[in-house]
């Protein structure tokens, strides 16, 4: 659950690159899911958060957001089961190429079903420009448009042939997650 939970944040926090780069191409990382389950140990209504417990023992408190209106539903002992979805699509741009428009939709929608559920879905576009490049590690260091600068590991060395200090990559990061609670019987 950790990791997931971990992956959530980095993507909404960051939302750089984690993998794959070509020079001149558009490049796809097919979909990731994965699923976790949870036992929610406490709500609190007025701080509008949950704490879970995962399989592992470790404890999160999650802050549910304002548009989730069946957090009174929630009762403790109920188990969570989440489904984490990112793509990342990446298209490496030359110096005086357009940049994309900066884009960036949140959006989450309730389940009608009788036990409450939500779906956050994330979608970000927007141009970084590589600092640095470690063929050895391997990994690629790029800096966002707010000038936070952040390092992550590529999947393949051969995937940064060609990319260099000073290269734009425009991205389109998208991310979902599907909340749904059971409750023993």
């Amino acid at each position: 659950m950790m990791r997931v939970t971990r992956n959530i944040t980095i993507g909404l926090i960051y939302a750089v690159i984690a993998s794959p780069l070509m020079a001149q191409t558009t490049v796809i990382r097919p979909g990731q899911t994965e699923t976790t389950t949870a036992t929610i140990r406490q709500v609190d209504l007025k701080t509008r958060s949950v704490v879970l417990r995962g399989d592992d023992g470790s404890t999160l408190r999650v802050l549910v957001p304002q548009d989730f209106t069946r957090l009174n539903e929630l009762r403790i002992d109920d188990t969570v089961t989440i489904t984490y979805y990112d793509s990342i699509v990446y298209r490496l741009r030359g110096r005086g190429a357009p940049k994309p428009p900066v884009s960036e939709e949140v959006a989450v929608s309730e389940t009608t079903a009788s036990l409450p559920g939500a779906t956050l879905s994330h979608q970000l576009t927007e141009r970084v420009t590589v600092k640095a490049v470690d063929r050895d590690a391997p990994s690629i260091t790029v800096t966002d448009r707010y000038g936070r600068t952040v390092s992550r590991h590529v999947e393949h060395a051969s995937d940064l042939d060609g990319v260099k200090p000073g290269d734009h990559i425009d991205i389109n990061y998208t991310e979902a997650v599907l909340a749904t609670v059971t409750r023993a019987k």
